[in-house]
Parts: C-alpha cells; sequence; structure tokens
C-alpha cells in the first residue's frame, strides 16, 4: 500500500481513538448564566428565596426515607458528590441560576463507567471521564462530512437527555413548593445547554487545520499530536472568552457581553429540544469557529512542545492576544464577531429554558 492509499484509511481510523481532552465548553458558565439573564426583568420577582434542606426536597419528591446517596444513584452520579447548601440563607433566582450553573462541572458527572460509548469520549477516569455527559455529536452525514466526522458515526454523548432530566426535576421542585431546589436544577439543566452552545463540544474536529498531517503515516503520533493541537485550541478559546467577559466589565467595548444580554427567547416545548437546537446550531458553525480561532492564536499551537491544557492558566496571557499586532484589525473583527455569535445563540437558547419553565412550573409572583 503506498502512501496515497494510506492516507484515507487512517483519517477515517484515527477518530476511534482521539480523546477530546478535558471537556469543560466555557470556563464561566456563572458570567455567560448572569449576562444572558440581566435584561429578563421579570426574574427580579424572584429576589428572595430561603435556601431549604436538600433532604426536604428529597422526601417531597421521593419520599420519606430517601436520601441524598439515593438520589445520587438514581442520577448516576458520583457517589462521593458532594451537594453543599446553607439552610435558612437568603438568596435570589438570578444568583442560584448563576453560580449554581456551573455545578455539572464540579465532579458529579466524573470517574463513571457508564456506556461504551465512553472510550470514545474522554474515557472513564478523571476530569476527561465527564465528557460523555457534557457533549453531544450528531450522527455523521455525507452532507456535511467534516463538522459530524467521528467514529462510530452515530450520534453519541448524553448532553440532551441530562439538559431534559434536570429541567424535570426542577418541575418536581416547583410543584414541591421547593423554589431554592426549582431554580437549583434549572441551573444544572443550563449548564448542558450551554456546554452544547460551544462548538468544540458539538463537533470532533472543527477544522482540517488540527490535523497532525505530517504524522499521516504515523498512526499512533497522528492521535495523540491532532487530540493534542484541538486540545490547545479548544482551551484557548474557553480562556479568552472567559478573559474577555472579565475584562468588559471596566472597558467601552463590551461586544461579548452585549451578545449575551437580551431578552429575545425561542418557544419551545422541551429542554431536550432546547439542547438539541443549541447543539445543532454550534455545530453548523463550527467550521467558522475553527477556522478564525485557528488565525487568532496562530500556528504557534500546533507545535509538539505546546500543551495548553496541561500548562498553568496564567502561562499563555489572554491580553497578549489583544495587544500583539500580529493580526490586522480586519482579522480580529472577525474572530470576536464569530464569537459574539456564537455567545449570543448560548443565551438565547438559556433564556428559551427559563422561559419554558415560567410557561410550564415556575409560580408567577408579580407582573412581568
Amino acid at each position: 500500500m503506498n502512501g496515497h492509499m494510506k492516507k484515507p484509511y487512517y483519517i477515517i481510523l484515527f477518530v476511534t481513538l482521539l480523546s477530546i481532552g478535558k471537556s469543560h465548553a466555557w470556563s464561566r458558565h456563572d458570567l455567560i448564566t448572569l449576562h444572558a439573564f440581566e435584561k429578563v426583568l421579570w426574574l427580579e420577582a424572584y429576589h428572595y428565596i430561603t435556601v431549604t434542606p436538600f433532604e426536604s426536597y428529597l422526601q417531597k419528591a421521593y419520599g420519606k426515607n430517601f436520601k441524598t446517596v439515593d438520589f445520587l444513584r438514581h442520577h448516576t452520579l458520583n457517589e462521593t458528590t458532594k451537594i453543599g447548601f446553607e439552610p435558612g440563607k437568603q438568596t435570589s433566582a438570578k444568583e442560584i441560576l448563576s453560580h449554581y450553573s456551573d455545578e455539572p462541572d464540579w465532579g458529579m458527572d466524573q470517574n463513571l463507567d457508564i456506556h461504551p460509548d465512553q472510550k470514545f469520549m474522554g474515557g472513564t477516569k478523571g476530569p476527561t471521564s465527564q465528557a460523555f455527559r457534557h457533549l453531544y455529536w450528531k450522527a455523521w452525514s455525507p452532507a456535511a462530512p467534516l463538522r459530524t466526522f467521528h467514529f462510530p458515526p452515530k450520534a453519541m454523548g448524553q448532553a440532551l437527555k441530562r439538559a431534559q432530566l434536570y429541567y424535570d426535576e426542577a418541575q418536581k421542585a416547583f410543584e414541591g413548593g421547593e423554589p431554592y431546589w426549582g431554580f437549583r436544577f434549572l441551573a444544572w439543566s443550563l449548564h448542558y445547554i450551554q456546554d452544547l452552545g460551544q462548538p468544540f463540544h458539538s463537533s470532533q474536529l472543527l477544522t482540517p487545520k488540527y490535523v497532525s498531517w505530517k504524522d499521516i503515516l504515523n498512526f499512533k503520533k497522528l492521535v495523540s499530536r491532532t487530540t493534542q493541537i484541538i486540545s490547545n485550541y479548544h482551551f484557548l478559546y474557553e480562556y479568552y472568552v472567559a478573559y474577555r467577559l472579565e475584562a468588559e466589565k471596566n472597558a467601552k467595548d463590551k461586544s461579548m457581553i452585549g451578545a449575551l444580554q437580551g431578552k429575545d427567547f425561542w418557544e419551545s416545548s422541551s429542554a431536550y429540544l432546547l439542547a438539541k437546537h443549541s447543539a445543532d446550531f454550534s455545530n453548523r458553525f463550527s467550521y467558522e469557529i475553527g477556522e478564525t480561532v485557528y488565525q487568532f492564536f496562530g500556528e504557534k499551537f500546533l507545535d509538539l512542545k505546546i500543551d495548553v491544557p496541561n500548562s498553568p492558566k496564567d502561562h499563555y496571557p489572554m491580553n497578549a492576544f489583544d495587544t500583539g499586532n500580529r493580526l490586522t484589525p480586519k482579522e480580529k473583527d472577525a474572530f470576536l464577531r464569530k464569537t459574539s455569535k456564537n455567545l449570543e445563540k448560548t443565551a438565547y437558547y438559556s433564556r428559551s429554558l427559563l422561559e419554558l419553565a415560567k410557561t410550564e412550573f415556575i409560580p408567577k409572583l408579580a407582573k412581568d
């Protein structure tokens, strides 16, 4: 078999072993949620909510003998998970939603051996093991061969189902008179919908530029190098968005914060469908994001010696990408516009989930 014959074979095969690196989609779900709901005025009516014991919710929803460990087992969560709360504390719906939209990244979905597909999506040990729960890859389609490229070619990942699962849990909580836990479970549901708004979570290979083509005849190296390249750009993208959201608090240019803010939403019938629409959009958008991310951060991160996920978080200062002269204003603007569009849709589907809950089970306290 000559080199030209080998190349297609390896391209198809290498995805069978390609890991996705750590599986956090956005580094700061709290900021995304906070800004996404900033102009949702009806939420202000839920400003004083008393934190109630988790056991109070469990007994109403599942029976008087139901314990925290039973809840963790019932939802196939890591049994070492601590569901913290401060009974009697006063908080608000916005605070609950923003703070706890990060909670599914705190370990509940890690170190579980629950499905054969995990070996293709981060494994069963360590931080990468939560990937199966936080990703959704639609089935491979010949109409979109790159952005739906993965193996096995079937639809994979549980993020759609987890979004619906915790939405249903939120409904139980509100109907049982436990608004604190209702908003907290809604925050969990939001997490998965927001994860799917990140193109690195809805597509395995955003652009061919991330493939280590020079290693095409060395299968093992092809896999490891391509995995590292994707992880490098994935993490840089997350870090930059988080940095930018923080920086824009005191800046004139609030392009990303402005993209998150709004009142518009989509009327849907389920959290599952909202999660799917979020994934579908980011998957369709994945090539554009992949290309502009590559251009913005440069080809430097193709280098074998650079390992962004396993480097100290401040090792690559994000402000350097703002102040450097490598890009033309037009090139930088293209990256900011596409990222803002990405965030705009993530916020749009976040508000859509909240509006669905408002329609179905959040009790009306005041005029909107």
